[in-house]
């Protein structure tokens, strides 16, 4: 099917649709706040779609910060059960990264040990993507992330009046039956086309290309641009959390009161916290923050990276931008390119 174009007018009759089939959640602005959330979709004239970042990614709902995976009881004899739960859902308005950020996660928890209850939210799951607005932390331009290839139903690209279209899937196409649409003009695709390229231009911060990280970080372990980088850390973690990428998880039992039943449940983790890499015996194998802080950027830009042929990080800049002391991916990186490229001259 040909690019599309739709009237702003257009959009709320779209997402009403969709709040009929499904659960569906997209950016809202936080009260008394410059900041984005998902949320659920009540109003759809609450809905904003020119909007820089949200505070957390869309991987929320495909990998719940907090999850029961079984359920127990104690009983003479007994019981066990796995928990696998979803819903028909429709993310709106996911920029590049975060869909970028579901294909980083589909690699993780569906390569080799496929997860159960991250496929049953991943299979229930639409996604319209929309093109996003960069400030100052983005750099998807250096990640290759700035556009979707796949990844979604419908993608949306402001134009003229309204959006382009681009739509991805069947059920992508299904969701514009009906809906006034008209085929793409030159003018709209030239119009997508000068505003990709913008905004490759202004998100392009690292001074390397990024295929090339792999090989320039595999000299670099001994750096001491890790600990310079590193003193500021506050290895809060907070970086891991807001990370579209990060898949890392803690598995918690939970007794009841009565110990005759219980849960177990899976949440969150990261690997800049200081007890994450704390084994049985006490021993803590990466106890220094600049230890911490090489192996999140050697995951990033080395070992998965190699393994699945993409960055694990989608420029988002959400690290930076929540950090309380503004540690940023890209400085470090370009500190660590200048020195490799000292080395080699």
């Amino acid at each position: 099917m040909p690019l599309q174009v739709i009237g702003c007018e257009v959009v709320p009759q779209l997402l009403a649709r969709l709040m009929a089939e499904a659960r569906v959640v997209a950016p809202h602005r936080r009260t008394g706040a410059d900041q984005w959330a998902y949320a659920e979709v009540r109003d759809p004239c609450e809905v904003e779609l020119e909007y820089i970042s949200t505070v957390l990614p869309a991987k929320k709902y495909a990998f719940p910060p907090v999850e029961q995976l079984v359920r127990y009881e104690l009983a003479e004899r007994p019981l066990m059960e796995a928990v696998v739960e979803s819903e028909p859902l429709v993310i709106f308005g996911a920029h590049p990264c975060d869909i970028h950020g579901l294909w980083a996660l589909d690699q993780a928890f569906c390569d080799v040990n496929v997860d159960p209850n991250y496929t049953a939210h991943r299979s229930g799951m639409r996604i319209v993507g929309v093109d996003c607005v960069p400030d100052e932390h983005c750099f998807c331009g250096s990640m290759g992330t700035a556009t979707p290839a796949e990844g979604f139903d419908l993608f949306l690209t402001v134009v003229e009046g309204g959006y382009l279209v681009e739509i991805g899937t069947e059920a992508g196409a299904a969701m514009l039956d009906g809906l006034p649409t008209q085929e793409a003009s030159a003018a709209a695709l030239a119009q997508a086309k000068e505003r990709l390229a913008r905004r490759i231009q202004q998100t392009t911060r690292v001074s390397a290309e990024c295929h090339s990280l792999p090989l320039l970080l595999s000299g670099l372990a001994d750096s001491e641009q890790w600990g310079e980088h590193a003193t500021k850390c506050y290895s809060c973690g907070t970086c891991n959390l807001v990370c579209p990428t990060c898949f890392c998880f803690n598995v918690i039992d939970r007794m009841a009161l009565t110990l005759d039943r219980g849960t177990k449940e899976r949440e969150w983790d990261g690997c800049m916290l200081e007890e994450f890499s704390k084994v049985a015996t006490g021993e803590n194998f990466r106890e220094e923050r600049e230890d911490r802080l090489r192996h999140r950027f050697y995951r990033k830009y080395s070992y998965l990276f190699t393994k699945y042929g993409r960055p694990y990080c989608c420029g988002c800049g959400r690290c930076v931008r929540q950090c309380l002391v503004h540690i940023d991916p890209v400085e470090v990186l370009n500190d660590l390119i200048a020195e490799a490229e000292g080395r080699r001259s």
